[in-house]
C-alpha cells in the first residue's frame, strides 16, 4: 500500500465579495489545475477547519494541492498568516481576488457592516468591520485579480474599473475572466484567451509579496506604467501635526464630501497635536474611515525608525483637485503660532476623535 504524503502541500486561496463568482472561479481553477476544491462554507467554519482539510489532504496520495475559497467575512490578513507559518504544512502560491467589476465600485463604496467571528463559536460575539474595508484588503493583498463580467460593462466603465485596481494592488496581476461559468472552467481561465490558471507563475506567494498601491506611493515606488489620466495617486507630506478640531471639520465637511474630487480610498500616518507622541493609521476606503493608534514614541528602539515624523498620505480616486486637497490638508495642520505653543497648549484643543487606548498596536 502506498505510503502518504506529509510533504506540504501547494495551496490556492481565493477571496471574493460577491459568493457566485467566487465560487465558479474557484471550482474552475481546482478543475483546471487538477486541485481539491475546499469550498467557502467549510472555510468559513474556521481556522480548525482549514487545517483538518489541509491535513488530510497532505496525507492522501495523488493530490498536487488545495484550493481554498473563503468568504468575505474571512480577514484577508488571517488567511495569509495561517497559510504561510512555518508550521502550517502549506505553500501559498497563489492568492486570487474574485471582483466582478460591475459590483465594485459600489462595494467599496458600502456603508455595510459584517461581524467578523474571532472564533469558530457562533456566539463569540465577533468584531464588527465594514465591507469595504474587507474588500479592499482582499484587493491590496492579492496576487491575482481575477476580473469578472467585465464585458458586460461599457469601454470606460471598465477602463475606470481596472485602473483603480492597478492603483489598488499595483503589483498584482491582473486577469479579464471570460467565461467563469465555462463547464471545464478553461475557456474562462486559460483557453481561447491565452489566460494562464493563476499559480503557474512557478514563484511563491511569498516570494512575491503583494505590496498595496498605498504603499508604493509612500515609498516612491508606484510604477509609472500604472499612472492613468482616469484614476489619480496622490502623496501628501506634512511636518506639522494635525489640528484634532479643524481635521475633524475637513473630514466631514469637505474631504470625503467630493468637494477635493472623488477619493475612492485614503491610508499612511498622521499625527495628532493632542496625541503628539502616537503616530496613528489613516484608514479610508469609500465612506469608511478610521484613525488608530499604531505606533507610540518612547515604545520605539534604538535602531527603529519612525514611520512619520508628521503627516504621511497616499490618496487614490477620481477627478481629484490636488491644489484643494493639499489646501484643506495644510489649513487643518498647526499654524506656526499654534506650533510655537507647544504640546501644553495643544492638549487643549477640541478633539473629537474616538479616544484610544493608551498602549498602541
Amino acid at each position: 500500500m502506498p505510503e502518504s504524503n506529509d510533504a506540504d502541500i501547494d495551496v490556492i486561496a481565493v477571496t471574493g465579495a460577491c459568493a457566485q463568482e467566487r465560487g465558479s472561479c474557484a471550482r474552475s481553477i481546482a478543475e483546471a489545475r487538477g486541485f481539491v476544491f475546499v469550498p467557502a462554507e467549510q472555510t468559513g467554519q474556521g481556522l480548525e477547519a482549514v487545517d483538518r482539510a489541509v491535513n488530510l489532504m497532505r496525507k492522501a496520495i495523488r493530490v498536487p494541492g488545495v484550493v481554498l475559497e473563503y468568504p468575505l467575512e474571512v480577514p484577508v490578513m488571517e488567511i495569509v498568516g495561517s497559510l504561510t507559518a512555518p508550521e502550517a504544512g502549506t505553500t501559498l502560491i497563489d492568492l486570487v481576488c474574485v471582483l466582478d467589476v460591475g459590483c465594485m465600485l459600489a462595494d467599496l463604496d458600502s456603508e455595510e457592516f459584517i461581524r467578523v467571528p474571532l472564533t469558530s463559536d457562533a456566539n463569540d460575539g465577533g468584531v464588527i468591520t465594514s465591507r469595504a474595508e474587507l474588500l479592499v484588503a482582499q484587493i491590496e493583498f492579492a496576487s491575482t485579480i481575477a476580473v469578472v463580467n467585465g464585458r458586460s460593462l461599457q469601454p470606460k466603465v471598465l477602463e475606470r474599473a481596472t485602473s483603480l485596481l492597478s492603483h489598488l494592488a499595483p503589483s498584482a496581476e491582473q486577469r479579464l475572466v471570460a467565461n467563469l461559468c465555462s463547464r471545464h472552467g478553461r475557456d474562462g481561465l486559460g483557453g481561447r484567451d491565452g489566460l494562464e490558471v493563476p499559480g503557474r507563475t512557478g514563484r511563491t506567494y511569498a516570494q512575491r509579496p503583494p505590496d498595496a498601491g498605498w504603499v508604493a506611493i509612500l515609498n516612491q515606488e508606484f510604477p509609472p506604467q500604472r499612472q492613468s489620466c482616469v484614476v489619480e495617486a496622490i502623496r501628501y507630506e506634512q511636518y506639522r501635526p494635525f489640528h484634532p478640531g479643524r481635521l475633524h471639520h475637513a473630514l466631514q465637511a469637505c474631504l470625503f464630501q467630493g468637494h477635493c474630487g472623488h477619493i475612492l480610498r485614503s491610508a499612511g500616518f498622521a499625527r495628532l497635536a493632542t496625541r503628539p507622541h502616537i503616530t496613528a493609521q489613516w484608514d479610508q476606503v469609500g465612506r469608511i474611515f478610521t484613525l488608530s493608534p499604531l505606533a507610540l514614541d518612547d515604545s520605539l528602539g534604538a535602531e527603529d525608525e519612525f514611520l512619520a515624523f508628521g503627516q504621511d498620505l497616499a490618496f487614490i480616486g477620481t477627478g481629484l483637485d490636488e491644489l484643494r486637497l493639499r489646501q484643506v490638508l495644510d489649513e487643518a495642520a498647526l499654524s506656526d503660532a499654534e506650533l510655537e505653543a507647544g504640546p501644553m497648549e495643544w492638549a487643549g484643543f477640541p478633539d473629537q476623535f474616538p479616544a484610544w487606548s493608551t498602549t498602541a498596536r
